[in-house]
């Protein structure tokens, strides 16, 4: 496995500007450089159950785990699904104490009459990994949650096509909304009956969502990156939904509209930042932040960090140096356009965050310019020394890359 030194734009100025050395330089450690034609998705889960957290991938017709330390390559399923594969969460679904894997699948984003695949892959005593359909009559499945919605302290599935049924393009903001489904587990999670309730069904071209208390509450909220803009969906004691608008995205561009992936950082005083790329699989990194003595139900002030950044793919919130702030983790998918000096791109970025005035304020570093087409990255403590480290899958570059958090 190669090991590659790569410095941040931190590093390179140290002498210049010696606070900015409390950035940490990342080692980067390619696990796999041919995963699959895409890599649609990765996320860790402990899934052989040794107390460290282990890394798993998605491709076009398959599933596969890296087992912590040696990243030995272990396929879940590969041709047991419906291609393409899209949209992976791990969740221990039958309550036998071992990590399953949730799987979204039948990725055709422009066909809205057929319906996607939604199921869950657990093992039996041999261990042997088990497809379990879950009914799903919606198209397009796209992105998939796991999380307590309903303040009850018991984790629900929520499903999140991109497009609704019936919808078209290249207007993707008309016709019929997107269903937003939560999904309880019965008491027999094998069966494929799974009671659900839509959440909401007034948003188009929802991209991406978190599940986290945004607002303070005390309750999570499901965050929507959507053709409309930013959302918050609360599910209220009485069990009926409100939906709150953060920002309005990216309304003036064309022909794609709003805000495509979401995150939401938080900041060592408390507050809290969402992080979009704008419009829906646009260039733009985008950041909201409450403004100081808005009324409640006030957009959050909209800020752009950085354009172009094009394709921008993948969104991530974590405290890489320890400061107490989350700093924001962007994946760039494409090259930058010829003419624009830096970053060249593809590649992953760390927007250092800092409290400022009128809230958090950013600076960029490369982490990987030009190494990693970047469909999807997380941010997750692997070697348990307290330092979030960084992982990513590739689409052009079809890779898997570990990026190490190391001190100065």
């Amino acid at each position: 496995m190669r090991i590659v030194l790569i410095a941040t734009t931190a590093f390179l100025t140290a002498l210049a500007a010696p606070a900015r050395a409390e950035f940490p330089r990342f080692q980067v450690q390619e696990i796999d450089p041919h995963v699959g034609e895409v890599c649609y998705a990765v996320t860790t889960a402990d899934v052989d159950g040794d107390g460290r957290l282990d890394v798993v991938a998605v491709s076009e017709d398959a599933v596969v785990w890296y087992q912590n330390p040696s990243w030995t390559k272990h396929d879940v399923i590969r041709g047991l699904t419906k291609r393409d594969n899209v949209c992976i969460q791990a969740h221990d679904v039958d309550g036998d104490g071992r990590i399953d894997l949730t799987l979204g699948a039948g990725w055709k984003p422009s066909d809205t009459s057929l319906a996607g695949t939604l199921q869950w892959i657990g093992r039996d005593d041999a261990g042997a990994w088990k497809v379990h359909p879950i009914k799903c009559d919606e198209p397009t499945i796209h992105r998939i949650r796991w999380g307590d919605v309903n303040g009850d302290g018991k984790a629900r599935l929520v499903v999140v096509p991109l497009q609704a049924r019936g919808s078209k393009g290249p207007n993707w903001g008309a016709g019929p909304g997107v269903n937003v489904r939560v999904y309880d587990v019965p008491a027999d999670p094998t069966s494929p009956r799974w009671e659900s309730e839509v959440a909401d069904s007034s948003l188009h071209t929802i991209h991406n969502a978190q599940i986290v208390d945004l607002l303070g509450t005390g309750r999570n909220q499901l965050v929507l990156a959507a053709w409309e803009g930013v959302f918050a969906l609360s599910r209220g004691e009485g069990g009926g939904w409100t939906r709150v608008k953060i920002g309005e995205g990216d309304q003036a561009a064309s022909p794609f509209k709003g805000a495509s992936e979401v995150k939401v950082g938080r900041l060592a005083d408390g507050s809290r930042y969402v992080a979009t790329i704008e419009p829906w699989h646009g260039n733009q990194t985008v950041v909201y932040s409450p403004a100081k003595g808005a009324p409640d139900g006030a957009l959050w002030n909209r800020r752009v960090l950085a354009a172009p950044m094009p394709w921008g793919h993948a969104v991530w919130c974590a405290d890489l140096d320890g400061d107490g702030d989350d700093d924001l983790i962007i994946g760039q998918r494409d090259p930058s356009p010829q003419g624009v000096e830096a970053p060249r791109g593809p590649g992953v970025f760390v927007f250092e965050a800092k409290p400022g005035e009128h809230g958090p304020e950013f600076e960029r570093h490369a982490v990987d310019d030009g190494g990693m087409a970047c469909e999807d990255a997380v941010a997750a403590d692997l070697d348990g020394d307290g330092r979030p480290d960084l992982i990513a899958g590739g689409r052009a570059t079809h890779n898997v890359r570990i990026y190490w958090n190391r001190d100065r």
